[in-house]
């Protein structure tokens, strides 16, 4: 049996890869001085034997030619006896060749002396079912090496045939089975296979043979059914159990007395040919083939879980379906709440389908909630026990659990007409509620906070009840969960309160005794950027020192913060176009020039930021603008020296939704104005970003309003930044005269934005 599993596993390319390196190349497995001999094989197939009854026209049985092989299609292995070494007291077959027939038998093998072993096969070793013949050939013989009397290396033959080595099945009904039964079939089981059972059925009007793997223990049942359509009327019974070897032919030939009666069988295998005649009794109330069922409805792996207020959990249900018909149906309670089962005998086996059963039994437990079939001898062969009413009293009277505990154990034992019977042992156990809120820091906004979530191990999601507290004591119910998945809660987005201190819990089904952990949170306030109205400006003075000393001149420029200010929130970049030294010769706007002012044009209140490109450069003239064109531009952090960003954003613990602002704009070649916003948190990671840079011309003032797009909407927000530049280009016009900081001045300057109130939205 060793080989048989080995040989049906082969993988197909390991076998390909062993003979294309073993065939004919056997010196490698010489042991020193060994002889060599020459060593031929010669493998056929039997075909004497009758595989498969096939009927004629003549109505003669044949053999059904294709499933017997020819014998080039059988796989041939060679094994070589391997002398046990002296510290191992295994003595085994080393496995040399591996082949088909029809490459091996022109063969001539060099291999060392000694004794070998040939294997042929062909099919599956473990098969079952019809039309699987499985052919093996097994042959150990001995390779004599030297030479012949003509001095060539001895020559060895080896032949084997190969036969078929799993059980041939044959089961024949004659003509008074038919008559007493509407259906009928034969089981055979291999009683002694574990990892391999095997079952095979022979049912009526087969005519081919079956085959199984050998057992030492093979059970054959009869099986017939004595009502049309009736599933009920299956009557079964044992024929023999019977050992079994590879090669062996069982046949059974199954006659019927008149229905309900007697079957005359007579077993024979061809190994002695032994035969037996039995006597099989087909009673009319019979076992079935399956012993009593159970089935308990409303409990899972045999647990009723009892849960406070879920009322749609109580249901439970006992169905018993006993096809010989029903003799007792047996029931225990065992709990340690005898309060709930008042009169009912505890611990003791009650049968229920005893007519005679104590009136006082049958009406303690009919008060304790159980229901049951009256009759149930009458009944015969479904019947049930229904609990639910018990379970809805144990509801009611049992909650505020802190722990899982065993309400009461049930044992269930049904016996049938022919003493088959089944156990059931049962459980209900009433679970505790336990849940856990949690709430990330990251989901508490100004006016928000998203998908508080409850964890819960048990419980009917809609008793699941937020409750809110503002002083950790006082508690009002807020909202039920808006979904669930897989044991959590999600409570949705609840509106709040900016800057306020929120404390949150949840309770189940009103009861005080199951609320889970405390969780306090502060909501963000809806925090304002400073100076968002650019009310607060102040006018610093820049000397300018030219190449010629003579035209020293002082330049005035407008910073966004009153003087003195030491943490302001908005820098400029006019040190960009306000170099300190330049040519002489001409009018110094065209050489230096400030790109940011305030303005008295404003939507609200007396002043707000202008923004505007400026050309300055040594080159440039009165009237050409040759040197390099500067954006103007107005942010939130800092600016060094020559104008640049030293510091973008400050701290700021907020998140608004958007940015709103006021502006006029004025560009020229169809330029746009450009507005950049970014979030950060505490470890300098961004979390939001929206930039803007498509912003339209408008004569008048007008609002816009950027959304504030959140990539991490779960961290805090530890700083703001925002920019307003005039353009993304650069282009300007030459010697532009116009309203800069309440005067008119004149510079070149390109596309002009003014910005008033910016104002943050949560």
């Amino acid at each position: 049996m060793f080989i048989m599993k080995k040989l049906r596993f082969l993988p197909v390319l390991l076998a390909i890869v062993m003979t294309s390196c073993m065939k004919n190349q056997f010196d490698d497995f010489r042991d020193g001085a060994d002889e060599i001999g020459l060593l031929q094989v010669a493998v056929d197939v039997d075909d004497k034997v009758q595989i498969v009854p096939v009927k004629g026209d003549d109505g003669s049985l044949g053999m059904d030619e294709s499933l017997v092989p020819p014998a080039d299609s059988l796989y041939v292995e060679l094994y070589r006896y391997s002398k046990r070494k002296a510290d191992s007291k295994k003595e085994t077959w080393n496995r040399i060749y591996f082949g088909r027939y029809d490459e091996a038998k022109d063969s001539v093998f060099k291999v060392v002396a000694g004794d070998w072993k040939l294997l042929a096969f062909h099919g599956d070793s473990t098969a079952c079912g019809f039309d699987k013949p499985y052919f093996l050939a097994e042959e150990e013989f001995t390779v004599d090496g030297g030479l012949d009397e003509s001095g060539n290396p001895v020559r060895n033959m080896v032949s084997a045939v190969a036969k078929v080595s799993n059980v041939r099945i044959t089961v024949d009904y004659d003509r008074t089975v038919p008559g007493s039964f509407y259906d009928f079939f034969v089981r055979f089981t291999n009683l002694d296979q574990v990892k391999k059972k095997q079952i095979l059925r022979y049912k009526k009007d087969q005519e081919k043979d079956a085959y199984m793997m050998a057992s030492d223990s093979v059970q054959i049942e009869f099986m017939g059914q004595t009502e049309l359509n009736d599933e009920s009327s299956w009557k079964f019974v044992v024929l023999d159990t019977i050992a079994t070897k590879p090669n062996d032919h069982l046949t059974l030939a199954i006659s019927a007395e008149p229905r309900y009666g007697t079957l005359k069988v007579n077993i024979t295998t061809d190994d002695n040919i032994i035969e037996k005649n039995i006597d099989a009794v087909i009673q009319e109330a019979w076992a079935p083939q399956d012993p009593p069922q159970i089935v308990a409805a409303g409990f899972v792996e045999g647990d009723h879980a009892i849960i406070e207020g879920d009322e749609n959990g109580n249901g439970a249900t006992i169905s018993a379906v006993a096809r010989a018909g029903l003799k007792n149906f047996f029931f225990r309670i065992d709990s340690d709440y005898k309060s709930l089962l008042p009169g009912v005998p505890l611990g003791q086996e009650i049968d229920l389908a005893d007519p005679s059963l104590d009136a006082s039994v049958k009406e303690a437990l009919a008060d304790a909630g159980f229901e049951w079939q009256d009759n149930m001898k009458g009944s015969r062969r479904l019947t049930y026990l229904t609990m639910t009413d018990f379970f809805t009293m144990v509801n009611d009277n049992i909650a505020s659990l802190t722990r899982d505990e065993n309400v009461a154990s049930f044992s269930i034992r049904v016996v049938d007409d022919v003493d088959h019977e089944t156990t059931l042992d049962l459980t209900a156990t009433a679970y505790a509620i336990y849940q856990t809120l949690l709430l990330d820091e990251g989901d508490v906004w100004a006016n928000r906070i998203v998908s508080p979530k409850l964890q819960v191990s048990a419980g009917v999601s809609s008793l699941f009840t937020l409750q809110v507290s503002e002083n950790g004591y006082s508690w009002n119910d807020w909202v039920s969960y808006k979904s669930a998945d897989n044991g959590v809660l999600d409570f949705g987005t609840l509106e709040v309160r900016p800057n306020t201190l929120y404390y949150f819990r949840t309770i189940y089904n009103g009861n005080p005794n199951l609320v889970s952990n405390l969780v306090a949170v502060t909501t963000e306030e809806e925090l304002q950027i400073g100076n968002p109205g650019f009310e607060e400006y102040h006018t610093t003075v820049m000397h300018v020192s030219p190449l010629g000393w003579l035209y020293d001149y002082d330049r005035e420029w407008y910073l966004p913060y009153n003087e003195g200010d030491t943490d302001p929130w908005w820098a400029v970049n006019s040190k960009k176009t306000m170099p300190d030294g330049h040519t002489a010769w001409t009018s110094n706007f065209c050489k230096n020039f400030p790109c940011t002012a305030y303005s008295t044009d404003r939507y609200e209140g007396d002043r707000s930021a202008m923004v505007y490109t400026v050309n300055v450069g040594s080159g440039n003239t009165d009237g050409t603008a040759v040197g390099t064109s500067v954006p103007g531009e107005i942010w939130i952090g800092k600016a060094d020296n020559d104008g640049n960003h030293s510091a973008d954003g400050r701290a700021f613990a907020s998140r608004p939704t958007s940015v709103k602002f006021w502006y006029k704009y004025a560009p020229i070649n169809n330029e746009t104005f450009a507005v950049t916003i970014s979030m950060k948190d505490k470890d300098g990671n961004e979390i939001a970003r929206s930039e803007k840079l498509d912003g339209a011309a408008s004569s008048e003032w007008a609002q816009c309003e950027i959304p504030v797009l959140y990539s991490n909407t779960k961290a805090k927000a530890a700083s703001i930044y925002i920019s307003f530049r005039s353009t993304t280009s650069g282009s300007v016009n030459t010697a532009v005269s116009m309203e800069i900081a309440g005067k008119q001045q004149t510079a070149h300057i390109g596309s002009v934005l003014r910005i008033d109130n910016v104002e943050l939205t949560y």
